[in-house]
């Protein structure tokens, strides 16, 4: 079972940029670029057709800007991904006001070159994902105690959500996605995504590969970013998780 990179796709007028960008979001592990365009014509398309996690949008686009293409995904009804905006120093005051009217959608603001300090933008855009994501996880599913089929196999078992105490699926070749129990763990057919999208807001996603059911944590190590659970298990948090982590439990 394979980690589900998130998709992005990349709209930026100046190909040198854009294709720097394109090569740093795929050389993390975090991201995979769907698509990527240069207009505002071709970036309505390219949003309306690809399904993505996350949008990184300059604010001059050939044929207009962010404002503008954004403003016309709104009134055709396209659902709009997360936005990343791109821009340069003296563009800040105008990225800042996109942001302010399109506060909905997006969730950071990448100064160019973004390849400064490159590293730190990236953990904070993906922490700001996974937020979002958690958010309208907890939107959709609110607290639901309806039993959960598990296959494993040829098996099915029904369980209780609140009976899963963390989940953890493989990296590439490494195994399938298990889902611990107190008394047992069980085998499962899908990934750790498709499993939190059936699964309440109180399962929160705390590293790449682990989710944990909030209402079974004892504690959280601060110093050394781990969380314990009431079975015993501690549970490494990475970075880009540990802002929501912390925000559940502040709730």
């Amino acid at each position: 079972m394979s980690f589900r990179k998130l998709k992005a796709l990349v709209i930026e007028d100046e190909a040198p940029i854009r294709n720097e960008l394109v090569s740093a979001l795929h050389e993390t592990l975090e991201f995979e670029v769907a698509g990527s365009a240069d207009s505002v014509e071709d970036g309505f398309e390219l949003v309306q057709k690809e399904a993505a996690d996350v949008l990184f949008m300059d604010i001059q686009l050939i044929g207009g800007t962010a404002f503008q293409l954004l403003t016309q995904l709104k009134r055709a009804r396209v659902n709009i991904p997360p936005v990343v905006i791109n821009t340069g120093f003296r563009e800040f005051e105008y990225a800042q006001k996109i942001h302010n009217d399109f506060r909905g959608e997006v969730i950071y603001i990448l100064k160019k070159p973004f390849w400064e300090e490159w590293k730190l933008h990236q953990e904070k855009i993906t922490e700001a994902l996974y937020q979002r994501m958690q958010q309208e996880r907890k939107t959709a599913t609110g607290s639901s105690k309806k039993m959960l089929s598990i296959q494993d196999g040829r098996q099915s078992y029904l369980v209780n959500p609140g009976d899963i105490i963390r989940i953890k699926t493989g990296a590439k070749s490494q195994g399938k996605t298990e889902c611990f129990l107190q008394y047992q763990t069980l085998g499962c057919n899908l990934s750790l995504t498709q499993l939190l999208a059936l699964l309440s807001g109180d399962f929160i996603q705390v590293n790449r590969f682990e989710a944990i059911n909030g209402h079974w944590i004892t504690m959280i190590d601060h110093t050394n970013r781990e969380v314990h659970l009431r079975n015993g298990d501690s549970v490494l948090i990475g970075n880009a998780y540990y802002a929501g982590l912390t925000e559940w439990m502040a709730e």
